[in-house]
């Protein structure tokens, strides 16, 4: 199987200002070590061979450190100060290949098991991984499923959760073309340039097209804060 991969790393991390003032939220470090250098490893490690980063704040930092590491390009979001994720994933639709499609936050580290399960799960034209805790929080990208596993509802304004998603989706087959024809769709609608890759997957899921696979105790995070950052450190040293 052919794998690929896009992270979606254009935005300017404001939450981790000044940090981020000149430097992309993916280059920080966690413990040595880039974020954007261990989410490469960790699709490496799953066999992901073309690996397409979107760019914006930042870009051309982003292209020095990889230049030169094989299977890996980059494009840009043009339009990334005033988009939001959703126009990074047209900006990068050409770059959807091989058999299948791993989508990722450029702020999200996770343990290489993670995507291993993903792939070992079965096929469904969409599969994100979640997670689940007693309690969620504003922040939070909320989800609902029904008792099949399959996902009902996605967003930060859910309620009453049951799980939410860590900001990596397969996408298999038939998923990978209707998940693209449905971010042309949501950013055609009013304001769909602020809008996020979820609202996407929440018209799939409509569409019983959205499997869920939860992570367990593996670890991963997500890095939107200078708290963040730190617990980062602490997970992965």
């Amino acid at each position: 199987m052919v794998l690929s991969a896009v992270i979606l790393a254009a935005g300017r991390g404001a939450r981790l200002a000044p940090l981020t003032d000149r430097v992309p939220k993916c280059l920080l470090p966690v413990d040595g070590r880039a974020i954007l250098d261990r989410q490469l490893d960790a699709l490496a490690h799953a066999g992901v061979t073309e690996i397409t980063i979107v760019t914006g704040h930042a870009a051309d930092a982003v292209d020095a450190h990889v230049a030169g590491w094989p299977g890996v390009r980059t494009v840009r979001n043009p339009g990334y100060s005033t988009t939001d994720n959703l126009a990074s994933c047209r900006a990068a639709r050409d770059h959807f290949g091989g058999d299948a499609t791993a989508l990722l936050n450029g702020d999200t580290l996770f343990e290489d098991e993670i995507l291993a399960d993903l792939l070992a799960a079965e096929p469904v034209p969409v599969l994100i991984a979640i997670d689940r805790k007693p309690h969620y929080d504003a922040d939070d990208m909320k989800i609902t499923t029904n008792d099949t596993n399959r996902l009902r509802r996605i967003g930060k304004e859910v309620a009453m959760p049951d799980g939410e998603a860590i900001g990596l989706t397969l996408l298999q087959g038939a998923g990978r073309a209707r998940f693209l024809h449905q971010v042309e769709a949501c950013l055609a609608a009013p304001r769909g340039a602020h809008a996020l890759y979820t609202e996407a997957l929440g018209a799939l899921a409509a569409q019983d097209l959205v499997g869920v696979r939860a992570v367990h105790a593996r670890r991963w995070i997500e890095i939107d804060t200078v708290q963040d950052l730190a617990a980062a450190e602490a997970l992965w040293r």
